[in-house]
């Protein structure tokens, strides 16, 4: 285990404590070239928060913490994940994505998602790029910004 993992386990567990929960804390490789750090535990809602903003905030910082753990040297990134918020939170949005694609088809209009994070809007684009018979784009500034799905030109 390297200094940085470390630092992020110690990291994670500091914030579990201080927010009165338990789990258990392990790193290892993710997707891509990402480190994954992931809390495995009962009754972990707290450290979601409401649309994911906790543990997107969580993330951020972990983030940082290994920025500086590299001695400002370009480490890998860092993806969070509590009790498998992430793998959930990526069906629900396919989920969506479909429900919004099936709708803009039927009715022949754009159909506009609510306002989403990097993360997520990326999950829906990915989820829709096989399909010929809409487009997506996003729209709206930061943090502001949604995406709107309608029939392609022709359809």
């Amino acid at each position: 285990m390297t200094d940085a993992t470390s630092e992020l386990i110690t990291t994670v567990q500091s914030v579990l404590a201080g927010m009165g929960l338990t789990g258990t804390v392990t790193a290892g490789p993710g997707e891509g070239d990402h480190l994954l750090v992931s809390v495995q535990g009962e009754d972990l809602d707290p450290m979601v928060g409401r649309d994911g903003q906790v543990i997107d905030a969580l993330q951020y910082l972990l983030n940082q913490v290994a920025f500086r753990a590299s001695a400002g040297e370009r480490g890998p990134r860092v993806m969070l994940d509590v009790a498998g918020y992430r793998d959930r939170r990526r069906r629900q949005l396919e989920k969506l994505a479909e429900h919004a694609a099936q709708e803009a088809v039927t009715y022949g209009e754009e159909i506009e998602l609510d306002e989403m994070t990097p993360h997520d809007r990326r999950i829906v684009h990915m989820a829709l790029a096989e399909r010929t018979d809409i487009v997506t784009r996003s729209e709206g500034q930061e943090p502001h910004r949604r995406i709107v799905v309608e029939p392609a030109p022709g359809n």
